[in-house]
């Protein structure tokens, strides 16, 4: 099934909530599925988010080709869990466990959306996980992702298709592990740069469905430029019924924002990535140790 012929369905209601403009920019949301239960907590968060912002929402199960493929080879064989004996993997019977799998994440996706006012589709793809989700967020203004996705093991940490989208995805992503949502205290990283002004504006829209408590951590080399940065959010954000409070981060340090993070419970991080101190490996490294939500702008 290529790219072109994949299946999909899609969530009658949608009505007036299609029409209606997002004030934080995001009109369409991809999550990315599989049965893990990661890829259930970020569609959760998708669906939450899809809610708020008026915002479609695109779910999507990518078959990986290489399953397939690796049943193929002649000498591949599974293991029974209770008997210990051995035997030829069937092409038949993957194909059915897969339909029977894709079936289960499309009755979940629809099970979480059924009550959005909103476009939902569903659509199954197969390819390879990572360019198939790299192609879809390429349509789309965030893409949410679990952490543990598309890995039999649980480890806490970003698996490597994971890895791969975070690295290569020009798209603003959401990144969560299972059993966290985001909600509040919304916090910001704020450095002065036109990726902090939106990561400021997307934290801000946010705080204001969510509370309105907003926590800004400035990057700065000194109390001087601190001070400035605070001075421009405030100017930014005047007007707005949120509560502002800040920390200044005067190394412009990941790490120091990550044992920041690691000492607050719960709550939700907006982040411009690939901007000065946030450098491509270094937000990955941070997000490999943090337990709390991140949007990565782009």
């Amino acid at each position: 099934m290529t790219r072109g012929g994949s299946r999909e369905a899609q969530n009658p209601t949608g009505g007036a909530a299609r029409e209606r403009e997002s004030d934080h920019g995001i009109r369409r949301i991809v999550v990315a599925l599989d049965p893990s239960t990661d890829s259930w907590t970020a569609l959760e968060a998708a669906a939450r988010m899809a809610s708020r912002l008026g915002a479609e929402l695109l779910g999507l199960l990518v078959e990986d080709v290489n399953v397939r493929r690796i049943a193929d080879l002649p000498f591949v064989q599974e293991v029974g869990f209770f008997t210990a004996s051995c035997r030829r993997v069937e092409t038949r019977e993957l194909s059915r466990q897969l339909d029977v799998q894709a079936g289960r994440v499309r009755r979940q996706f629809q099970t979480s959306t059924r009550s959005l006012q909103t476009r939902c589709t569903f659509r199954v793809v197969r390819g390879r996980v990572a360019l198939e989700v790299l192609a879809a967020a390429a349509t789309a203004d965030v893409v949410i992702l679990g952490k543990g996705a598309w890995s039999p093991f649980k480890t806490g940490h970003l698996t490597p298709a994971v890895r791969q989208v975070l690295s290569q995805s020009s798209t603003s992503t959401l990144v969560l592990r299972e059993d966290t949502r985001v909600e509040p205290p919304m916090r910001v990283v704020y450095d002065g740069t036109a990726l902090g002004e939106k990561a400021l504006a997307t934290a801000a829209g946010l705080a204001r469905d969510d509370g309105g408590q907003l926590m800004v951590f400035l990057l700065a080399d000194g109390p001087d430029e601190a001070a400035r940065l605070r001075d421009a959010v405030r100017q930014r954000l005047a007007g707005q019924l949120l509560e502002i409070s800040f920390q200044s981060l005067t190394e412009r340090s990941v790490p120091r924002l990550a044992h920041l993070i690691a000492h607050e419970e719960g709550g939700t991080l907006v982040m411009p990535a690939g901007t000065g101190a946030l450098e491509d490996e270094t937000v990955l490294e941070f997000l490999d140790a943090t337990r709390v939500p991140v949007l990565l702008v782009r």
